[in-house]
């Protein structure tokens, strides 16, 4: 456990966002696998839930030792049960705590978590400097911008900072705005000369080098939706992996969601990544047709096998 994690580890930093319905364990395990220096972050779990049934929760916090360095992502208001959450967390053997406090959901911003909580930046530093007390693990924040606009995130970071937390990482686009706006990195750089803590951005990175081009000033960054159906984004050399490695890859990615989560919900939510998988190749609609039915690893293996026949096949 090492409170000087986000200042020693190398920059710049760069990592897969965590993303509810996405980055579990499977996912993460495949981004490793194309590049084992980026950082982890787990789905975003509930800190009360943590507290009350630690047991039934514990799955969603599930992950392989390949997937380290990775950073447990809770959200929650309470205090009590943070302190909770951050002793399973540590015991699971974490490399850090991130706080969620800019998922935009409805029904986490009614319930007064996530982005609501730059609502009430009291509460919100209140969390991280229980956290940061009471946890031996490095405590960072997810954000947004703010709620319509940027106007305080600078003060925000500052306050975060004081309260203790080690890193913080801003989605550059408000609560209002939905992903289809372009994401406003102007704010973040303008934060990230205020605090002495390592900043990352997130928001709209297509690709590697348009990450390095938007990080500017700050320590980092993560990427997102990018990476749905393309964990290569992490690849300097994604251009020469042949298409029958990635393939493997697809495979090892059923495989590894199977082995979690048994055939039935593993084939049900692999249909989603291959689907993304084969959106590239404009020849395989018949692929992605039969990808919407998968229900054992069998299947998936003889889909997987025709693919490579079929889009080689097209592209003689």
């Amino acid at each position: 456990m090492n409170k000087s994690f986000w200042e020693t580890i190398e920059k710049p930093v760069i990592g897969l966002a965590p993303m509810e319905g996405y980055s579990d364990s499977a996912f993460r395990r495949v981004c490793k696998s194309v590049n084992p220096n980026i950082v982890t972050f787990t789905e975003f779990t509930s800190a009360d839930g943590l507290h009350f049934a630690a047991d039934k929760m514990k799955k969603k916090l599930f992950f392989d030792p390949s997937e380290q360095p990775i950073i447990a992502q809770i959200f929650g208001k309470n205090t009590e049960t943070f302190k909770s959450a951050a002793r399973l967390c540590e015991d699971l053997g974490f490399s850090g705590i991130d706080i969620n406090m800019g998922c935009p959901s409805k029904k986490v911003v009614r319930s007064e978590h996530g982005v609501a909580l730059r609502k009430k930046p009291d509460l919100a530093f209140k969390l991280i400097e229980t956290l940061a007390t009471s946890s031996h693990l490095p405590i960072s924040v997810k954000t947004r911008l703010g709620w319509s606009n940027g106007d305080d995130l600078t003060s925000f970071c500052k306050g975060a900072e004081s309260a203790g937390a080690n890193m913080i990482c801003v989605h550059a686009r408000t609560y209002v705005e939905p992903y289809n706006v372009p994401a406003n990195w102007g704010p973040v750089y303008e934060a990230k000369q205020h605090i002495s803590i390592p900043l990352l951005g997130n928001g709209g990175i297509t690709s590697l080098e348009d990450g390095m081009r938007k990080k500017k000033n700050l320590d980092g960054f993560l990427i997102a939706q990018a990476t749905f159906g393309n964990p290569w984004i992490f690849s300097e050399s994604a251009d020469s992996i042949s298409f029958r490695d990635r393939i493997k890859l697809m495979m090892r990615h059923s495989e590894w969601l199977v082995h979690h989560k048994g055939e039935q919900v593993g084939c049900r939510e692999i249909r989603k990544h291959l689907l993304k998988y084969f959106k590239q190749y404009p020849h395989a609609k018949a692929i992605r047709k039969k990808v919407t039915t998968v229900e054992s690893l069998t299947h998936i293996h003889e889909i997987l096998s025709e693919s490579v026949e079929l889009v080689e096949g097209q592209r003689k």
